[in-house]
């Protein structure tokens, strides 16, 4: 399913968090890993200066140093022999370095380089804000068309720290095909981790899929307060989509190959419910798809997916499930082709 990840580097710790799940991911879908840091010319915009050559071929040669480090130290936990170490050319993990503006160059980047899936922090070397998520993250995401996991760079994990599996995945669906399409990653991940650790895992203690769906109440378009016919019919009509989805879960269940628990809310804000339920049913992992039963493809990210990335507190794997190619440039690429930037 992935079988070429891409990993950007800045040399933050906070981008280095992304790491330990490019490993996972590695070892359940024996994929390579590809490094990248881009190197932008001025820092900051502000202070448009001439960059001197010689500090120019320092910080360079600064980067080269710590991709190779990075990367060493990614293969030894891989558990690369020792000749494949040094070899980087029959190694799975490698890295490369670019210069010019940094979210252009990863998204040509994973295009050029037939990548599969973007693992990203959710912040870097410009540190933890107040929002969810870095601009250089957001701007990304919004372009690359792939399926990304977005990792919050907040989460207090070490880099050197190791992540054996996801304990309980979130997926939540909607009765439609377009959500279903995220349901494969999931089984994948719950299923091929017991096989890639390095101890063998008890049932008790072998990953879960919890299905979840969310109800949310008719909306009416009279003003409070109902007549009573109205608050029947609204009561009958939530009744019937609960045994309906509900039964929809339970068939899902069924076929799946793995462990899973169901779980069925009722709450206006979907968004609001799925974080919810990733606290209360102690999730390390969010599953979604780009978009969901409206099918609207305009946008990259469907509102959910959308809301999530921006509001959510977990790692959230998007399976993006529509083509580049399908898209049409907005307003902002065109005028940019126009005049020569990209």
């Amino acid at each position: 399913m992935f079988n070429r990840i891409l990993v950007p580097l800045d040399g933050s710790p906070l981008a280095e968090r992304a790491i330990p799940h490019a490993e996972l991911f590695a070892r359940i879908f024996g994929a390579s890993i590809i490094l990248l840091q881009v190197l932008e010319p001025t820092s900051y915009h502000e202070n448009p200066k001439a960059v001197d050559p010689l500090i120019w071929q320092i910080r360079k040669a600064e980067a080269d140093m710590y991709m190779q480090g990075v990367a060493f130290r990614i293969r030894e936990n891989l558990g690369e022999e020792p000749q494949n170490i040094e070899n980087e050319q029959q190694s799975r993990v490698e890295y490369a370095i670019r210069e010019g503006k940094t979210a252009e160059n990863i998204v040509d980047f994973a295009y050029s380089e037939n990548i599969e899936l973007l693992i990203i922090s959710s912040h870097g070397s410009g540190g933890l804000s107040r929002w969810n998520i870095s601009s250089v993250t957001q701007k990304v995401i919004n372009l690359i068309y792939l399926p990304v996991l977005i990792v919050r760079a907040y989460e207090q994990l070490n880099v050197d720290e190791k992540i054996n599996r996801y304990r309980r995945i979130l997926l939540p669906v909607d009765g439609s095909r377009r959500a279903e399409c995220a349901i494969s990653a999931g089984i994948e991940l719950a299923r091929s981790e017991i096989s890639g650790s390095a101890a063998p895992i008890s049932v008790g203690e072998q990953s879960k899929l919890v299905l979840a769906a969310v109800i949310r109440p008719p909306e009416l378009p009279i003003p409070e307060l109902f007549p009573i016919e109205i608050s029947q019919l609204a009561e009958k009509l939530l009744e019937a989509t609960r045994e309906a989805v509900d039964k929809y879960l339970y068939e899902m269940k069924e076929r799946l190959p793995v462990e899973c628990d169901i779980c069925v809310v009722e709450n206006a804000s979907v968004t609001f419910a799925i974080q919810e339920l990733t606290e209360q049913q102690d999730i390390d992992l969010v599953i979604l798809c780009a978009h969901g039963f409206s099918g609207q493809v305009n946008c990259p990210y469907g509102t959910i997916a959308r809301n999530y990335v921006e509001h959510g507190t977990k790692p959230v794997l998007i399976i993006q499930d529509v083509p580049r190619s399908h898209v049409r440039p907005t307003a902002a690429e065109v005028a940019a082709e126009k005049s020569g930037r990209r």
